[in-house]
């Protein structure tokens, strides 16, 4: 719950106690000074007593104004407080200079009353502009400040302190209308930086929250990065086994055909297919059979080399990419991955049923396209079948 100020009380509050902790050091001084001029005129003990008490009051509101120099400018609690301290402050210190008057101002020399007087209207001016922002405080500065050294000039059995009464009556007038003009000018100008400080706040809140709608669309979009990459990659993997689908496969192909094609690399392909795996799936189940699927990627992927893409081709049938690899080369590793398949233990999955396979080799040549790659390597694995299953055959050999 704030105080019932507005941002432009808030800020010549401020305004007016920041302007005097300057003038509070020149105003010790001055009293000094001014007690020091009247050294033998006034009453010794009175005037060291006045000197004393005032300065007090003086380092009291140096005090306070210090404190405003260090007050949040939207803490409007603080600042109401200190303002109210400070205004009686200024109020007491108007009547410690007036207060001068009677005791500083010796009643038989001219010369040094006039020295009081002098000072009284440097002082008022002063504290005129510092305190223009906020007119109730100059009024009661002033007021007490003029109301008892005029008082103390009208009683003067000198006539022509009367007239300077006169003339200081003139003067407070004059000092009045000045002030109402600052008062206006400092008040247009404080407006204005309350308006500004209302607009940066506004403004600080709206870049938070597009900040934070920001960070929440960054993030939204880093979700939706994800998701997309996650589609993708279901798009393009076999919902089973996990591997490349036989569409992506078909891309991947084209792409290494084509730089095959451009750069004149070796690329070679393998198919291969499990033996007998309706039996499988009809002794032991389709889960079993399933899982057998599933252990044949695991161990045909744990043989690739770097750049090598495997795939589901269709049912038990995989297909194996093989780019900077010869037919030969790929021919030897399909003899080495099926002396592994053969040689693992399946009796978990299978029990004594066997688990081997067969596969064709094919290799690129200059102006081969994917449909007859595909066909060569169909047929080596044809072949490969018919020379009675868990044989790899080269696609040169098939043809042979």
């Amino acid at each position: 719950m704030s105080l019932p100020i507005s941002q432009l009380d808030s800020y010549t509050m401020l305004h007016v106690m920041r302007s005097t902790h300057l003038s509070v050091p020149h105003a010790l001084l001055g009293a000094a000074l001014l007690t020091g001029l009247e050294w033998g005129k006034a009453p010794l003990a009175a005037a060291l007593l006045w000197l004393l008490l005032f300065s007090l009051l003086l380092l009291s509101l140096w005090g306070t104004t210090w404190r405003a120099g260090r007050c949040p400018e939207h803490d409007d609690w603080q600042i109401a407080a200190l303002y109210r301290r400070f205004a009686a402050q200024i109020v007491a210190a108007g009547s410690g200079w007036g207060v001068a008057a009677w005791i500083l101002m010796p009643g038989d020399d001219l010369t040094y009353s006039l020295i009081v007087v002098l000072w009284g209207i440097a002082v008022s001016a002063v504290q005129g502009a510092m305190l223009s922002a906020r007119r109730e405080l100059f009024y009661g500065f002033v007021g007490p400040l003029w109301g008892l050294l005029l008082l103390r000039l009208f009683l003067s059995p000198e006539p022509v302190l009367r007239w300077v009464g006169a003339s200081g009556v003139i003067y407070c007038l004059s000092l009045t209308l000045f002030t109402a003009l600052l008062h206006r000018f400092a008040l247009e100008s404080m407006g204005q930086r309350a308006e500004n400080a209302s607009l940066m706040r506004e403004l600080t809140l709206e870049q938070a929250q597009l900040d934070s709608y920001n960070a929440m669309l960054e993030q939204k979009n880093i979700e939706l990065d994800g998701a997309v990459e996650r589609i993708s990659e279901l798009a393009s993997r076999d919902p089973l086994t996990g591997v490349l689908n036989m569409r992506s496969l078909m891309r991947e192909m084209e792409r290494l055909l084509e730089h095959s094609e451009t750069q004149g690399a070796p690329f070679a392909i393998a198919i291969i297919d499990l033996d007998h795996f309706k039996r499988i799936n009809d002794s032991c189940g389709h889960a079993r059979g399933d899982e057998v699927l599933q252990q044949l990627c695991v161990l045909a992927q744990q043989a690739l080399a770097d750049g090598e893409l495997f795939g589901r081709y269709g049912g038990e049938e995989f297909l194996l990419l093989a780019p900077a690899c010869s037919g030969s080369e790929l021919n030897r590793r399909m003899e080495a991955l099926r002396d592994k398949v053969g040689g693992w233990d399946w009796r978990r999955l299978t029990g004594d049923l066997p688990v081997t396979l067969s596969c064709g080799v094919a290799a690129w040549r200059r102006g081969v396209d994917p449909l007859s790659l595909l066909q060569q390597a169909d047929k080596a694995l044809y072949q490969a079948k018919a020379l009675g299953r868990d044989r790899v055959c080269l696609a040169r050999e098939a043809e042979a």
